[in-house]
Order: structure tokens, then C-alpha cells, then sequence
């Protein structure tokens, strides 16, 4: 039989521990970095804020459009069916604010239907996300004579007819802004074709 020798068989160094300089680095990687992070917190937090801001905007231009592309009935808070020619989206910097948006049904009574908001149509909802993004504003909207658009969606195709544009143009682009920082913007675009762009 032969015997082996153990520690021919597995040899193996032994340290005594790290040296000072390998724990210095550890410890100066493990201070830097949470930092770096800690003193960028309130920048990152406004650009997820404008970020859910604006892309709840466009899922709400999205909503309109399905429901003009589906021509079903509105159904108002009592459950009777109202006869529309369309659904769509309203935003008034001036009268509303700058944190309120409304979605409405366009009346149909009595040939009603304008293809764009007034007091004879059904508000859907009226956003306000002031309550979720204090510190979120629509900057301003651009393309448009005024600081209101309606854009309003019929159905079957559906066609898309957005209120107040400047000649020649074919878009309407919705700025939003951090509150604190009006530098720091996202845009929301959206044109007579019915495509709705986050930029």
C-alpha cells in the first residue's frame, strides 16, 4: 500500500488577513457609492415623477381612443346610455390649471356633437395630478392659438380632429415640467393622424 503524503496531496497557502490598504479601499467604495446615490435622490425622484406624470397623459389620449374605436354608448353615472359621436381628451392651462385635464363623451342630442369639448358634453373624469405629482405642471401647449386644446376622436376610423392648431400645423405637443426646475420637461405629441408621441 502507499501512503501519501496529505499535505503533498492538497497544497494550500494560508493567510493571516487582508492588508490595510485592501480594507481602505473597501471602505472608501462602500462611502462613495451610497453618496453618489443619497445626493442624486431628489433629481432622479422629479424625473420619475414627470415621467409617470406624462405617460399616464398619453394612456388617458390612448383610452379615448379605444373607446371612439369600439362606438359604444356612454353610460352615465345612472347607467342610461347616451348617444355620442366620439370621445375625447380637453386641456385648458387657463381655466382648468396647469395640473387638470378632462375626458369627456361628445354630446350627440339635438346634433350636438362638435368634435370638440364644450358645457353640453359628458365628463368622463376629470384628472387632477396634482394629488399624485405635487410637484409636476403642463408647462404650456404648444401649436395652438391659446393655452386650451381639445382633441377629440370619431369613431369608426376614428378621426381625429384636434381644436385650436396654427395654420400649417399638424401636431399639438403638451410640455410638461418639474415645478422647481421648468428646464426639466417631457412632451406629449400628438397629430391629426391620431399618433400620440413621448418625447
Amino acid at each position: 500500500m502507499l501512503f501519501l503524503d496529505i499535505k503533498k496531496c492538497f497544497k494550500y497557502e494560508s493567510r493571516a488577513g487582508f492588508t490595510v490598504i485592501e480594507l481602505l479601499v473597501v471602505i472608501a467604495i462602500i462611502t462613495v457609492l451610497p453618496a453618489i446615490v443619497i445626493s442624486n435622490f431628489p433629481q432622479i425622484q422629479k424625473q420619475f415623477a414627470i415621467s409617470r406624470a406624462v405617460y399616464k397623459f398619453s394612456q388617458d389620449i390612448r383610452s379615448v381612443q379605444d373607446m371612439a374605436l369600439s362606438s359604444l354608448p356612454y353610460k352615465d353615472q345612472f347607467g342610461e346610455s347616451k348617444e355620442v359621436s366620439g370621445y375625447g381628451i380637453y386641456v385648458d392651462i387657463n381655466v382648468l390649471g396647469n395640473k387638470k385635464y378632462i375626458l369627456y363623451a361628445d354630446n350627440n342630442d339635438n346634433q350636438a356633437s362638435n368634435k370638440e369639448y364644450d358645457e353640453l358634453d359628458y365628463i368622463v373624469s376629470e384628472i387632477d395630478f396634482s394629488l399624485t405629482e405635487s410637484e409636476i405642471l403642463m408647462k404650456e401647449i404648444n401649436n395652438v392659438y391659446n393655452n386650451s386644446v381639445s382633441i377629440n376622436f370619431n369613431p369608426p376610423n376614428p378621426d381625429t380632429t384636434i381644436t385650436e392648431l396654427n395654420q400649417g400645423a399638424n401636431k399639438v405637443d403638451i410640455v410638461f415640467a418639474v415645478g422647481s426646475d421648468l428646464t426639466r420637461t417631457r412632451t406629449v405629441s400628438i397629430n391629426t393622424a391620431g399618433l400620440i408621441e413621448v418625447k
